[in-house]
């Protein structure tokens, strides 16, 4: 029949995958694993508000509703991604998996609580915590030194940083609320990456959670 080729290649690549994640778990513990599926239960939850709720005083002008459907439904994957398509870890980097979803996490929980407006000062919270948190996640689950990772994480906060402000520019949305504040959302991303990579590469415990990567890829 036509399509028996299709079946077959379906579980060939079923079966790769499979073999992907054979050993993937290995050390990977009850805690850890009920941090990520909090994680992404909250960013759920969180996408879902800002999409219902789009016209209230907490998301009205920001376009997050969109924008937290790519997090959940893309940026979020990252890790099983990588280890599904290309076998990426010798075992699960969860404790990183879950550093990398607190920085979503966090800036959602900021719009849902309504901290963004409530507190003048939030603002910092998630722009110290976010690159911060990258710069810990690229050194310690890809290997990146701690320069490239500091240089890459600065790269992409100021990417962010610029879609913000042409964004409000094209789209009419307000999420930047004046020079000041993108200089002080740079500063603070300057701060969080410089404090967070200094306490990883001092730390030997930290470092030793450095995730283990395949040698070879699986075919």
């Amino acid at each position: 029949m036509h399509f028996a080729p299709s079946v077959a290649a379906t579980a060939r690549d079923f079966a790769r995958v499979t073999k992907r994640f054979a050993h993937v778990w290995e050390g990977v513990t009850w805690h850890a694993l009920a941090v990520n599926v909090l994680l992404r239960l909250l960013i759920l939850a969180f996408t879902i508000d800002a999409l219902i709720n789009a016209g209230d005083d907490r998301f009205a002008g920001k376009a997050l509703g969109p924008r937290n459907v790519g997090i959940l439904l893309g940026l979020s994957m990252l890790f099983p991604l990588l280890q599904a398509v290309r076998g990426q870890w010798k075992r699960y980097p969860m404790w990183f998996d879950n550093l990398y979803l607190s920085i979503f996490a966090l800036d959602m929980a900021g719009n849902t609580l309504n901290l963004y407006n409530a507190i003048e000062w939030w603002d910092h919270v998630p722009h110290f915590h976010g690159p911060g948190a990258l710069a810990v996640v690229m050194m310690g689950a890809f290997g990146m030194r701690a320069i490239a990772a500091m240089g890459l994480t600065t790269i992409l906060h100021t990417a962010l940083e610029t879609q913000e402000y042409y964004g409000d520019v094209f789209l009419h949305t307000h999420n930047v609320k004046g020079i000041a504040d993108t200089v002080n959302d740079e500063l603070f991303a300057l701060f969080g990456v410089f404090i967070y990579a200094f306490i990883f590469t001092r730390s030997m415990y930290l470092r030793r959670r450095r995730a283990p990567r395949q040698h070879s890829r699986s075919s």
